[in-house]
């Protein structure tokens, strides 16, 4: 038990049914029930698993027919909201309390239905409130939200912005966090309550067919500004890895354009595997780092994910990159991320979600920057250190030395200390924020690879700083085919094997289950098992857990 904690699972599912669907409730308990103290991470679930939560949990009762008394109050005793105080008598007077008082905001990963359309249709509770609750993402979510959704056609504008009433208001994060604001550890995270804290980092939720930059009829609100006070699209604000700024650092991938022609396309002339990236762009999604300001103690909160060995946009690595440091010093202690499928489902069939193959890939590739970081930290030593004074000598390769072995300066006993081609190097890992001193060649790159068993289905798999990688044994990018289908430039990549525990103290809590509605065991089930054998044998050291609707978890 802990001071993070998620005080109810509002719903643990990815669809079909719609009572079930994402929704996530967290606090510190090392701040009381009070107004402002709770946040919603997603909210396709959200009042009405509040009362039903309240019902199955607190036994209260759903309606009362009695109208309680002025000075009426009682404190919950048991149960996810436990030691709530309230003057209400029935569930839903009390979810209503708990949805207009101490619930701050709503932390959305990315404008799905089945994120957000519980919060659509409780904001009208929100009339006769004292504030508008805070709507808290990307821009590129809250563009959506805004143009889409509270938009007097889809539902009525009960925002802030474009005339609307004032219910919710948004909050535009800056990806990777704001470096003016905290310091220390904290540096970087933003307040959304009492004693809890954020900073976003943008993922790839798959791809979708590239759309024409268009003007929302909401103009007030809808560019935001560059600090040399230059305009851009508020979709892109968050798109590090299209090319723009980025407040936290450089961005990490290479720009693409998104004009698209002012003429018609011609029916035809643009097939699936023409040019995939021209033609598709990224359906973006979000990795929340929510921090307990009053222990440092944190967690990730990712919204739907694919990996990065099947994405035409790549971006997980920077999350990893910035989790590993914070698993090697033991504040972050969980993990929520969605496994929506098992291993039976094709890459093909993923639509930008994870199985547990790619999951304990994932993984793996976290697990090798936790190793690095701590090589890092421990000096990586492999001889002793030059003596002050001591002159270094650049020492020439013979040319029939192979290219792909290190060798280490003379030990003091006159052995040397060579390294593995396998070996990762950690000096190629920036901190977060940084980019690479040089670029990586091939040879370099074949250096952080461990190399599987050979099987067709067993890639090589990287666990240093490079992207997701299958590589040939000759070190040459394998990239399989397939007639009439784009590949990926990353294809799916092996479970890694034979791990020291890295991510030991690490659980990994599984959300966004996709429910087939079929008997047989639960599809969570499946996926636990898959998880916890692919995870057993990768030796990632971490718990994996499948979550349920209602449930509590402390931290």
């Amino acid at each position: 038990m802990g001071d993070l904690r998620q005080p109810g699972r509002m719903g643990s599912s990815g669809g079909p049914r719609e009572d079930t669907v994402t929704g996530l409730l967290v606090r510190s308990t090392s701040s009381e029930w009070k107004k402002g103290s709770l946040i919603a991470v997603d909210a396709g679930a959200h009042l009405a698993k509040i009362i039903r939560i309240l019902e199955d949990e607190h036994e209260l009762p759903w309606n009362s027919q009695i109208v309680p008394e002025k000075d009426y109050s009682r404190t919950l005793t048991s149960g996810p909201f436990a030691g709530v105080q309230t003057s209400s008598i029935s569930a839903k007077a009390t979810a209503l309390y708990i949805f207009r008082e101490l619930l701050h905001s709503f932390l959305i990963t990315h404008p799905h239905l089945d994120h957000l359309s519980g919060m659509g249709i409780n904001t009208p509770a929100l009339e006769y409130g004292r504030e508008a609750k805070a709507i808290v993402a990307l821009p590129s979510t809250i563009d959506a939200i805004k143009n889409h959704i509270f938009n007097d056609v889809i539902w009525p504008n009960l925002s802030d912005e474009g005339h609307g009433v004032g219910f919710v208001t948004y909050r535009r994060l800056i990806e990777g966090g704001n470096p003016r604001l905290g310091q220390g550890e904290g540096r970087g995270y933003v307040n959304v309550c009492d004693g809890l804290a954020t900073k976003c980092w943008s993922v790839s939720h798959g791809r979708c067919r590239r759309r024409s930059q268009t003007i929302s009829h909401q103009r007030d609100g809808s560019l935001g500004f560059a600090p040399d006070g230059y305009p851009f699209s508020a979709r892109r604000i968050s798109q590090v890895s299209d090319g723009y700024m980025n407040a936290a650092g450089p961005p990490h991938h290479a720009s693409l354009p998104v004009t698209q022609p002012a003429f018609p396309r011609t029916p035809g002339a643009h097939s699936e595997n023409a040019d995939p990236i021209t033609h598709y762009q990224p359906v973006d999604s979000s990795a929340f780092f929510i921090r307990n300001d009053f222990n440092g103690q944190e967690i990730i909160i990712f919204g739907d994910i694919e990996p990065d060995s099947v994405s035409l946009h790549p971006r997980n690595q920077v999350v990893w990159e910035d989790a590993a440091p914070k698993i090697i010093s033991g504040t972050l202690k969980a993990m929520f991320i969605e496994c929506s499928f098992d291993d039976s489902v094709r890459d093909e069939d993923l639509y930008g979600h994870l199985c547990p193959r790619h999951l304990i890939a994932e993984l793996g590739v976290l697990a090798g920057k936790v190793m690095t970081h701590r090589r890092n930290q421990q000096g990586m030593s492999l001889q002793e250190p030059p003596s002050p004074g001591a002159v270094k000598k650049k020492r020439k390769r013979n040319s029939d030395e192979p290219s792909g072995t290190l060798a280490a300066a003379s030990a003091p006993n006159g052995s040397a200390n060579h390294l593995s081609p396998t070996t990762p190097r950690p000096t190629d890992i920036p901190a977060p924020g940084q980019t690479h001193a040089r670029s990586l060649s091939h040879t370099r790159r074949a250096r952080t690879v461990h190399i599987a068993d050979g099987s067709p289905h067993d890639p090589a798999k990287i666990l240093g700083d490079d992207h997701l990688r299958p590589l040939t044994p000759g070190g040459s990018v394998a990239r399989p085919e397939t007639p009439g289908r784009y590949q990926s430039p990353h294809p799916a990549v092996s479970t890694p094997s034979h791990l020291p525990a890295p991510l030991k103290g690490l659980t990994v809590h599984i959300i966004h289950v996709k429910d087939t509605l079929a008997d047989g065991p639960p599809p969570g089930e499946v996926i636990l098992k898959q998880l916890r054998d692919r995870g057993t044998e990768a030796g990632l050291g971490c718990e994996f857990d499948v979550t349920s609707d209602g449930e509590s978890i402390w931290i």
